[in-house]
């Protein structure tokens, strides 16, 4: 490929690095494309980081940037730039194609056709069973391989430790990009390297130099124009005759490395075998650790939404229990009301009151309590406003100590020949019955608990509607 011989086409902008390239393109698309600009390697090109994609003018930019919501950054680069990329894609692409070539080629293309493999794991396997050489060893490595991540990839990481392995290794060539650069003790005068001399072909050589050009120029140009023709060398020595390394020889390639021995290249497969494996274990690893804080956040949102089933059945419960306690007491009153106008039709008066007492039983535990509390708050605030807080306040202790000690047998028990019970509470009209709602049963010689457990819901509502009588004493 010519360093610096690059077409774009005049109809789309587009760029090629090969003459081959352009051909290919006039001849796919028609007569319209096959006008092309030769541009040099400071044109100016935009370059998106999020995909790659590549804009060749603005126009193109600003439609590039309408049409892919996911090209948002762009940088500007050269076409030297988008030169240097190309040529480590096509390195890269050499080496895998290199490392294709290492194995047998007839027993890649019988796995690939035959038994309807990948050719990438084809490869793989070939490579690492090629000491066995055969296509049962190959199958057994892929049976025992088939859970690595990357088996269908040929990553350059694996190509280049693969091709290492049986020791081939990228020689410097002629591109100009691989040529090493040692500790430089180049002098204007001195010849090219023969390792250079070498590669150089020798009847261009003969025409550039009738030129009127060195031979070190001459060399130089036709090395870094891959021997192309005599144009493009040429065109190279016009574009960099003034560089100030114009008649400083070549340096000399970078030995090859030394091929590694059969037991080298049995560790590296090894090493790489092993890498992978651990790699694959890390992202199971992983993956574990995400079902794992998967399987968390499942039972996590399934618990709340079992609690807020159980909330919503017991709310939909309750009000089904009022809507039941609303109609009973509905029913309630229309038969009151039916058996009262009865009465009245029977005897052409209103039927007697019944006893407020009798009432109240009829009524919640809650509500007969803060009835006979103000039963007593009505009959003795006006008439023995002290006794009845000694009173209230004595009850307030018997209450207290039984919800705080709801095990405690003592407090269970309230003997009625006890002096401050005789004389504090049992003269009160209402005391007896307060206590005989919070489950205080008369025995013989004392008031005793008829619940093991006591009821402390009760308990501490009895205990608030005291404290609020005596605050307003």
């Amino acid at each position: 490929m010519a360093s610096n011989m690059i077409l774009k086409c005049a109809k789309t902008g587009r760029l090629f690095f090969t003459t081959q390239e352009a051909q290919e393109h006039a001849e796919a698309f028609g007569k319209e494309y096959a006008n092309f600009d030769e541009v040099g390697l400071d044109y100016k090109v935009w370059v998106c980081v999020e995909t790659g994609r590549v804009a060749f003018n603005e126009q193109d930019l600003g439609r590039l940037k309408r049409v892919d919501p996911d090209s948002k950054t762009w940088e500007e680069k050269t076409v030297a730039y988008l030169a240097d990329l190309q040529k480590k894609k096509d390195a890269a692409a050499a080496r895998k194609d290199r490392f294709y070539d290492s194995v047998d080629k007839k027993k890649l293309e019988l796995m690939v056709s035959a038994k309807n493999l990948g050719k990438n794991r084809s490869a793989k396997a070939l490579h690492f069973t090629r000491e066995a050489g055969t296509l049962e060893a190959a199958e057994a490595w892929l049976a025992q391989n088939a859970e690595l991540p990357d088996l269908d990839k040929l990553t350059d990481e694996f190509v280049d430790t693969a091709l290492a392995s049986i020791g081939d290794v990228s020689i410097p060539g002629s591109s100009g990009d691989a040529i090493s650069t040692p500790a430089d003790d180049r002098k204007i005068g001195d010849p090219n390297p023969p390792e250079i001399k070498e590669k150089v072909n020798q009847d261009l050589l003969k025409q550039v130099m009738e030129m009127g050009f060195t031979e070190v120029r001459a060399e130089k140009a036709l090395i870094l124009t891959d021997n192309v023709s005599l144009e493009h060398a040429v065109n190279w020595l016009g574009d960099h005759g003034d560089d100030a390394d114009i008649d400083l020889p070549l340096p000399k390639p970078a030995p090859p490395k030394p091929k590694m021995s059969k037991e080298e290249a049995e560790a590296k497969a090894l090493e790489l075998q092993k890498r992978l494996r651990e790699k694959k274990a890390e992202e199971e690893k992983q993956k574990e650790k995400e079902q794992e804080k998967e399987r968390k956040e499942s039972t996590r949102l399934m618990a709340e939404a079992q609690a807020k089933f159980k909330d919503e059945e017991r709310r939909r419960a309750i009000e089904q229990q009022q809507r039941e306690k609303e109609e009973h007491e509905r029913h309630k009153a229309e038969l009151k009301e039916r058996l009262r106008q009865d009465y009245i039709e029977r005897f052409g008066c209103e039927p007697p009151a019944e006893a407020e007492e009798e009432v109240v039983k009829e009524k919640t535990s809650k509500d007969q309590v803060a009835f006979f509390l103000n039963k007593l708050k009505k009959t003795y605030k006006d008439t023995d406003k002290e006794g009845l807080k000694t009173c209230l306040s004595t009850l307030k202790i018997y209450i207290k100590n039984l919800h705080e000690n709801p095990l405690e047998p003592k407090f269970k028990k309230l003997k009625l020949e006890n002096k401050a019970f005789q004389t504090r509470v049992a003269p009160y009209d209402g005391a007896m019955d307060l206590l005989d709602v919070l489950g205080f049963e008369k025995k013989d010689d004392c008031l005793e608990q008829r619940k093991s457990t006591p009821d402390g819901f009760l308990c501490g509502q009895a205990t608030k509607f005291i404290d609020l009588i005596l605050g307003q004493l």
